[in-house]
């Protein structure tokens, strides 16, 4: 039974980083239509509010959840869903997205160190060897002619800390019992009113100039939101973060691919 659970697991988490990896390139299609990446934030979170609630609902899954578990899911929102995807956006304006990636994918091994010094759940041989190759291979995306820039090598970095503070988060979180939409639901409705503010006070809120434009940022809003993120929540329940975070690194090789193929 505990096998069985574990290779759903692997496949929610595979599937997850397959629809991550696909985003970026439906995230350029929907910049040409008007909007930018602080807003694309909060277009992704606020369109997909209602359908999480809706699904919530339909599944006959609680919405309402203990008061307790409201400032851990906040806390996941603002790291993972506020502050990495804006840190990861800025460092594109600064260093090639190649670079970027490299940077930013540190995260597998700060998921598994801080996952050993909180919880003491130390990596097994085959855990660390996988760490050590999918580092190894996310420095293969480095172009030896990228110019480094401090500025966006820091964003890049720090995004990847994030993200990782983000799943070692997650592993850990107690309140295991709160079904996957009605966590995403949460995670989306914090990451829109933080984001909201973000945007007006930054001037930065620009929305979709047509009516295809709605349509790709619904797209891409459903597919991360109700696709990966719910997908990433029940495969990091069931096989722990550190493997999580190591599968995670597919969403790469899936951009690559699919940018050749495009």
């Amino acid at each position: 039974m505990k096998q069985n659970e574990s290779f759903k697991g692997y496949i929610y988490v595979i599937s997850s980083a397959i629809i991550f990896g696909l985003m970026p390139l439906m995230a350029k299609l929907i910049y040409e239509e008007g909007t930018n990446p602080q807003s694309l934030v909060l277009l992704r979170n606020a369109l997909s509010v209602p359908v999480l609630l809706l699904l919530s609902l339909l599944t006959k899954n609680p919405v309402r959840i203990k008061p307790a578990a409201i400032p851990h899911i906040s806390f996941m929102a603002l790291v993972g869903c506020c502050v990495t995807p804006l840190l990861l956006f800025n460092s594109y304006n600064y260093i090639p997205s190649g670079a970027a990636t490299v940077f930013h994918f540190i995260s597998p091994v700060v998921v598994v160190l801080g996952e050993y010094l909180l919880f003491k759940n130390k990596p097994s041989t085959k855990d660390a060897l996988s760490v050590i190759l999918c580092a190894i291979g996310i420095m293969l995306f480095y172009n030896q002619d990228s110019k480094i820039n401090f500025q966006g090598s820091f964003f890049a970095l720090a995004s990847g800390v994030t993200c990782a503070i983000y799943v070692i988060c997650l592993s850990g979180f107690k309140y295991k019992e709160i079904s996957a939409f009605t966590f995403s639901f949460y995670i989306a409705l914090v990451s829109s009113l933080v984001m909201l503010p973000v945007c007006l006070l930054a001037n930065q809120l620009a929305l979709p100039q047509s009516g295809f434009g709605w349509l790709l940022a619904i797209f891409f809003a459903l597919a991360l939101n109700v696709g990966a993120v719910v997908l990433f929540q029940k495969g990091t329940f069931l096989i722990g973060g550190g493997k999580a975070s190591v599968l995670s690194t597919l969403e790469p090789v899936t951009s690559v691919l699919a940018g050749f193929a495009v």
